[in-house]
């Protein structure tokens, strides 16, 4: 997966007046073969520029190439042929290969520093700062499908294929070496099932590994497999397939939801497994249309799908409040403190922690029961803010009443836009070219601030946000500006530069965000899966990212994370992520210029083209740092850059 801008949106499609005129590249370096790919790196503001047969890594500070990995680092004779067969045994699958590997050839691993390269048939992973290679396929002699860094462990952890095979390894970074590797399945399974999934057979499987404590669960092709971490012993295999698995916070159970039907009918099917053993502990099945939040509380699990909600215990499934909670066709559940708010059909509810209503009646927040939910939180102490596809109002959290009298009213086949300011909570909202703002002291519903004449591609707009000097709104096909006073102070429209589908920029997010994981052949919704302890506060989950300081004590500790990520790295890497969350002044955007296709740096306060780069192609190779609006752009096997503004 690639990532996402932060802090500043890439629109497409621009055409318009020209104002600056073109400029030269201020640093121009010369490769020695045609660039197929650069990726920013996140950490340290670096290029990593991929070649036919070469990975470098160049510092735009120096202007240098620093580590440089070429083919002939890689590809040794004797491990050649065990590698090409080992990919051509996926390969000779058909649709196996597609499914597994990313259409670019270099991304970070998610939530660690380190980059998955592809070079010459080769999977590598590489230390993005030092450019040393961890792991080589060429000599270890299969190929990754997927991979997790263990933050704590300092190992990565493997879903390999080799031959006909597929196999859990478990590979330690401090020594390069394989620590064990087991078998959990066929190349030939993998392929009838994906095949059945894309002919509606079944559902596919999400497949992912979960560690805890000294064990691993992993699922392959919709099988749980429970693996002992130390010796890479399978402990047990379920006989059934699964959907998709969560961890009790306890370590006793595993909670399976089991998809049934085809891709026209679907039903889910959630029971919990001993994770000793992997059987059933529940003697039936709760069957559904839908899972929507699940809940762990160490004893007990709240459960909402789509015609119920309620408490069960782990031991025997049985209900702890006495009826579930009012309502059918369940939508979504936001936990607040003791209570949960909640959507069934077209109204809120609120119940507190043992089920029992707290407002008299719930709250209509849409017209028709199908209408997205955009928003649906606290604003402020008291307040709630709904907004969906057809209505926005306040309700009064204690006794559930409307704020305002009358719902602000939304064209449902038009999307809404919306952004909040924490620190002012105020609210800007965007539907049918009419743009609203209110905060939680608005007693009424508000007009429109500001109403726009013609938006040539409404469908598109992406990005809304408030300044100083008023309101941007940012699409495909405009880019728009709006006084505080709700005047209009420019609108420009833009035309596509070309047919076809365009390569985006990928400007870098916050470091290693990037998921790598089996590409699921249907996309599965996704299941809010929560943790609290018996009084009902929330236990932290969610693993470190290279910031924190769970990286810093792997640094101290002398691992292979100790020299990538020294106090220096860390620094600035946490100036970096800083500045790319404020970095949101200007939009670059894509030009069908009067010469050709052109990158163009739009300043949000006044809408004006602050800087203006040819390019060769409607589909450019490019990156722009938005921390310091470098961009770089790839001309055949030249690496460009054009210094921010």
């Amino acid at each position: 997966m690639k990532t996402n801008v932060i802090g500043f949106l890439v629109a497409v499609l621009f055409s318009g007046a020209t104002i600056c005129a073109q400029r030269q590249a201020d640093v121009t370096i010369p490769f020695s073969q045609d660039i197929q790919q650069i990726v920013l790196n996140p950490i340290n503001g670096h290029v990593i520029v991929k070649e036919k047969e070469v990975i470098s890594d160049y510092n735009p500070e120096t202007q240098t190439v620093g580590w440089s990995i070429k083919k002939s680092d890689v590809v040794t004779v004797g491990a050649l042929e065990s590698a090409q067969k080992a990919l051509d045994a996926i390969g000779s699958v058909e649709g196996l290969v597609g499914a597994f590997q990313s259409s670019d050839d270099i991304y970070f691993v998610q939530e660690s520093p380190y980059v998955r390269a592809i070079l010459e048939n080769r999977d590598l992973i590489v230390n993005s700062i030092t450019g040393q290679v961890v792991f080589n396929s060429g000599t270890a002699g299969y190929r990754i499908l997927q991979s997790q860094f263990l933050l704590e462990t300092n190992e990565f952890l493997l879903l390999a294929s080799e031959g006909k095979f597929f196999y859990s390894v478990l590979w330690n970074l401090q020594n390069g070496t394989e620590k064990w590797k087991a078998e959990i399945g066929t190349v030939a399974s993998m392929a009838s099932a994906l095949k059945d999934a894309l002919s509606f057979k079944n559902t596919a499987s999400e497949d992912k590994t979960e560690l805890k404590g000294d064990a691993i669960y992993t699922s392959v092709n919709g099988i749980l497999y429970k693996l002992d971490k130390q010796t890479g012993k399978i402990l047990w295999q379920a006989k059934d397939k699964i959907n998709k698995f969560f961890l009790s916070q306890s370590g006793k159970n595993v909670i399976v939801i089991k998809n049934s039907g085809s891709m026209l009918s679907i039903n889910q099917l959630l029971n919990v497994w001993n994770s000793q053993d992997g059987a059933p502990v529940w003697k039936n099945d709760i069957k559904t249309k839908f899972i929507i939040y699940l809940e762990d509380w160490a004893d007990k699990i709240l459960i909402a799908h789509s015609s119920g909600f309620n408490f069960y215990t782990y031991a025997d499934g049985k209900k702890v409040w006495k009826k579930d909670a009012a309502g059918s066709n369940f939508k979504q559940v936001n936990s607040i403190g003791q209570d949960y708010l909640y959507v069934a059909d077209k109204t809120l509810n609120l119940v507190d922690g043992n089920g029992e209503k707290k407002w008299k009646k719930p709250v209509d927040i849409s017209t028709v029961p199908e209408a997205p939910i955009y928003f649906l939180d606290i604003l402020e102490d008291n307040q709630v803010l709904f907004l969906t596809g057809t209505s926005g109002n306040l309700v009064d959290y204690a006794t559930g009443k409307k704020i305002w009298k009358k719902d602000l009213a939304f064209e449902v086949k038009r999307p809404v836009l919306f952004s909040i300011d924490e620190a002012t909570n105020t609210v800007l909202a965007y539907n049918d070219k009419k743009i609203y703002k209110f905060d939680a002291k608005t007693t009424a519903a508000p007009k429109p601030l500001a109403k726009l004449k013609k938006v040539k591609n409404e469908e598109s707009i992406s990005d809304i946000e408030s300044f100083d000097w008023g309101i941007s709104l940012v699409g495909e096909g405009d880019v728009i500006g709006v006084g505080l006073d709700g005047a209009i102070k420019y609108q420009n429209a833009y035309d596509e530069p070309g047919g076809g589908k365009r390569k985006l920029t990928k400007a870098a997010g916050t470091a290693a965000t990037i998921a790598i994981g089996t590409a699921s052949a249907v996309t599965q919704a996704e299941i809010v899966f929560l943790q609290k302890n018996e009084k009902g506060e929330y236990i932290e989950t969610g693993r470190a990212n290279v910031f924190d300081k769970k990286t810093r004590q792997a640094g101290q500790a002398g691992s292979v994370a100790a020299d990538l990520l020294s106090k220096t790295v860390v620094a600035g890497a946490k100036n970096r992520f800083n500045a790319m969350k404020t970095n949101g002044d200007y939009a670059f955007v894509l030009s069908k210029g009067a010469n050709g296709p052109e990158l163009v740096k739009v300043k949000k306060v006044d809408g004006s083209e602050v800087d203006k780069i040819a390019i060769d192609n409607n589909k450019p190779i490019y990156e722009v740092d938005p921390v310091n609006d470098n961009v770089y752009y790839v001309f055949k096997n030249e690496l460009r850059t054009y210094s921010g503004k």
